[in-house]
């Protein structure tokens, strides 16, 4: 019994430590529901952290924490009590320079965020995309205690920052909104 329970804890660590690699590293709902998306939208494709250089991924995790993942997070973004999650996603497309001397900000790629809510019955429907063009170090990121709101941005800049928020009284159902914090 200790060994398949030592074997589960290294198994859930590793996970953790390592990230979303795979759809199948999602929670099972998340994954039922992107797959579904990617199925019928084949301009995009799963994003895997993989991407991200390991070095700067360890510099990302010691100011963000060490399960943090860059291209997942989960929260209710429309306030309605059930919970929501958003994915960043690549998309067809060639990379584009940026001009920005860093090797990690040197390229915008094609990608996208998607923002699924989620529904009383357990399943999760899209209720937002928007498709972006940013270098790979890109985040999603909830702020907020009471009211949270999922967040875009680049590590170590400024640059292509939007908030998401719902819109609509109730926020249920209604989409959000894009606002860039960084414009006067």
């Amino acid at each position: 019994m200790k060994l398949i329970l030592s074997s589960l804890c290294i198994f859930i660590l590793s996970a953790l430590c390592f990230g979303q690699k795979a759809i199948a590293d999602l929670k099972p709902s998340h994954a039922i529901a992107l797959k579904q998306f990617l199925s019928k939208n084949k301009e995009y494709q799963f994003l895997s952290s993989k991407v991200i250089d390991a070095e700067y991924m360890k510099f990302i995790r010691e100011s963000r924490g060490k399960t943090f993942e860059p291209y997942y997070q989960v929260a209710d973004f429309n306030r309605d009590k059930i919970a929501d999650f958003a994915v960043i996603l690549s998309r067809k497309g060639k990379r584009k320079e940026s001009g920005a001397t860093s090797e990690e900000h040197k390229y915008d790629y094609p990608l996208a965020v998607v923002i699924f809510n989620g529904r009383k019955n357990g399943t999760y429907r899209k209720a937002f995309v928007e498709d972006i063009e940013a270098p790979l170090v890109c985040f999603l990121n909830v702020q907020g205690t009471k009211k949270k709101t999922v967040c875009f941005g680049v590590f170590e800049t400024d640059a292509h920052t939007r908030i998401f928020t719902p819109v609509g009284k109730g926020y249920i159902g209604k989409g959000y909104i894009i606002e860039y914090p960084d414009e006067p």
